[in-house]
Formats: C-alpha cells, structure tokens, sequence
C-alpha cells in the first residue's frame, strides 16, 4: 500500500506525489489517514484524550522540548524550525512527526506547525 500527501497544482516539484496519487497511491492529510486504514484510530483516539488531561508542557520528553519550544499558536514552517532550532531536517521531521501523533502540535496548510489542543 502507498500513503502520498498531495502537493501544490501549481508546483512543479509536486507532480511525482500527484501522480502517485493519480495512478495508485491513497492520498492521506494527516497521520490520522494512515493509522485508520490499518485499525489503530481508536489508540490514537484515547492516547489525545489522555493527553488533553494532562499538562502537555510537562509531560514532553527532553529530546523532543527543543521542537517544542520553537512552535507556537502561531504556524511555522518546517525550514524556519530547522534554522531556529539549528538542526538538521531529518531529525526535525522525525521529531516533529512524534509530537503530531501524540496530538502535541498540528500540522497546518503549508508544511506548518502549531500548538495542539493543550
């Protein structure tokens, strides 16, 4: 199975994913897309609502709180978070990928993060 998050019309470097998605690829918008075609929604549902109880500033892991402290309420994009936080993009895409699933930050339009529902 093929996972292709669609890119821009308009935009030349997007039309391997489009095509992708036009040929065979299921297009997804969030990681949410991914684990409910493989029946893991429901963990997911109740590990945001744990994490809605709790404290979120408290209970982020060491290594992910240089991620988290460059993102606001107001979204950044993923280049300006690899500058700021001085790391490379690999790393920051992992790292901001595990706070996505843990409902910590959000994904919005534009390759941009903000706060989760905290």
């Amino acid at each position: 199975m093929y996972f292709a998050y669609h890119g821009s019309l308009d935009n030349s470097k997007s039309i391997g994913t489009n095509n992708l998605i036009k040929e065979f690829a299921q297009i997804v918008t969030s990681p949410e897309d991914i684990l409910l075609k493989y029946g893991l929604i429901e963990e997911l549902t109740e590990r945001k609502e744990d994490i809605e109880k709790k404290d979120i500033k408290h209970d982020i892991p060491n290594e992910y709180l240089d991620i988290y402290k460059l993102i606001t309420n107001n979204p950044i994009d993923i280049n300006d978070i690899v500058k700021r936080g001085n790391i490379d993009l690999k790393t920051a895409m992992s790292k901001l990928t595990i706070l996505e699933l843990e409902g910590i930050i959000k994904k919005v339009a534009g390759n941009r993060y903000i706060k989760g529902d905290d």
